[in-house]
């Protein structure tokens, strides 16, 4: 499968890609410092302010497994494009956006991008790269998606209060179509899975269906922990009303943990060629139950700040940990396999990815609710030990 790629044809698929999934996580979270003063500043209802910030995850994750197998069928490069144009469609219909239905539809419709695009691109990069290539492909791919979430805040603000409301939006969609561009121009399918477009695949076998288990558990728990971070610095969060931050610092807070996240990825390939995917994902585990304590105990800005560090480390070691056992799961490349399902696996990866990221933070919030924020962060830190105990004997003693 890897034949009809060169070197350098290889290398440009990569840097697209990285550049695709930039432009996507900018795009969703440019409007993250607005939409929450906007949905604060229109005293919505409880109910339709979680609408407003769910929608994105509720339909990216019942759009992920349709939309891989669908890429499975029609080709990457249309669900690839597809979601991308999706994504620009809402960027653009943003600043026309005036009341909170109005926000729902558009956070939905850049769900339904995300849905078609995640799977796709993924399941193209597992398919231009061999097995022993695919850890330093995800790390690439990895840092445009840290660098987009690192961005995409801080300059919405900027934008916003420099330029008006438009200019954050007019720069979203000019990276997306600018992706669009990019892929429909420079990026080829391998010629033998263009024949093969189509054709059910075989359903994956046992040892690849445990390394699939293995990376949607850890991812599932794992992105809990970002997600419950985007919860608990929203402006009616533990945040601002425990530590007295303003917007300002909660942003570089944030921006810390998603730069340290996109920088420590090439080290973090270097180093899962030598402790493999599942201690990778693992050491993850625990550097962010290790952020969290601090959490628990954090009176201040420093305390948050060297949590941001730890955060961003152990949510680049398990994305590129999970990512790359899922995309080694989808096959190519390890024992010549061929896995034509490749966008179904995908799909239900970023299945779980997403509904982690949706499902957690209502039921931390609900349950912060009872017992408070800091009993709820010291309880997670507990829960992603236990989880880290609970692979390492399924993932790793059983494979010695």
């Amino acid at each position: 499968m890897y034949h009809f790629n060169s070197h350098q044809t290889h290398t440009k698929i990569v840097i697209i890609a990285a550049i695709c999934v930039f432009s996507t996580q900018f795009g969703v979270t440019v409007i993250a410092p607005l939409l929450g003063t906007w949905v604060e500043a229109s005293a919505t209802p409880f109910f339709v302010a979680a609408l407003i910030f769910s929608a994105f995850t509720i339909v990216s994750t019942l759009l992920n497994i349709p939309g891989g197998i669908m890429s499975d069928k029609l080709g990457r490069k249309p669900l690839i494009t597809t979601g991308l144009l999706l994504y620009a469609v809402a960027s653009a219909l943003f600043p026309f956006a005036t009341d909170p239905y109005d926000w729902i539809f558009v956070r939905a419709l850049q769900g339904a991008g995300a849905g078609l695009f995640f799977p796709a691109i993924t399941a193209l990069l597992s398919e231009v790269t061999s097995s022993e290539e695919r850890g330093q492909t995800m790390s690439v791919y990895n840092i445009g998606l840290g660098a987009g979430l690192a961005v995409g805040p801080a300059s919405g603000g900027f934008l916003f209060d420099r330029y008006g409301i438009f200019t954050p939006f007019f720069v979203c969609v000019a990276l997306a179509l600018l992706s669009m561009v990019l892929v429909l121009l420079f990026v080829q399918e391998p010629k033998e899975r263009l024949e093969r477009r189509g054709k059910k695949g075989a359903s994956l076998p046992e040892r690849e269906r445990k390394a699939l288990t293995l990376a949607c558990v850890i991812i599932f728990f794992g992105i809990g922990v970002a997600a419950i971070m985007g919860a608990l610095f929203s402006p009616f969060a533990f945040a601002p009303e425990n530590l007295r931050l303003s917007t300002g610092v909660i942003g570089a807070i944030l921006s810390t943990m998603f730069m340290v996240f996109a920088v420590l990825q090439v080290g973090f390939n270097r180093l899962m060629t030598k402790i493999g995917e599942i201690m990778l994902s693992i050491a993850g585990l625990f550097l962010c139950a290790c952020g969290l304590l601090v959490l628990y105990f954090a009176t201040t800005i420093f305390e948050l700040v060297i949590m941001s560090v730890l955060l961003g480390a152990g949510l680049g070691a398990i994305t590129l940990g999970t990512l790359t056992l899922a995309s080694k799961a989808a096959g190519g490349g390890e024992r010549g396999q061929e896995q034509e399902s490749k966008g179904k696996v995908m799909g239900i990866y970023y299945t779980v990815f997403y509904a982690g990221m949706g499902g957690i933070p209502l039921l931390c919030g609900a349950l912060s609710e009872i017992f408070g924020a800091r009993v709820l962060f010291l309880a997670y830190a507990v829960l992603l030990l236990i989880v880290m105990v609970v692979v390492w004997r399924v993932g790793v003693s059983k494979k010695e």
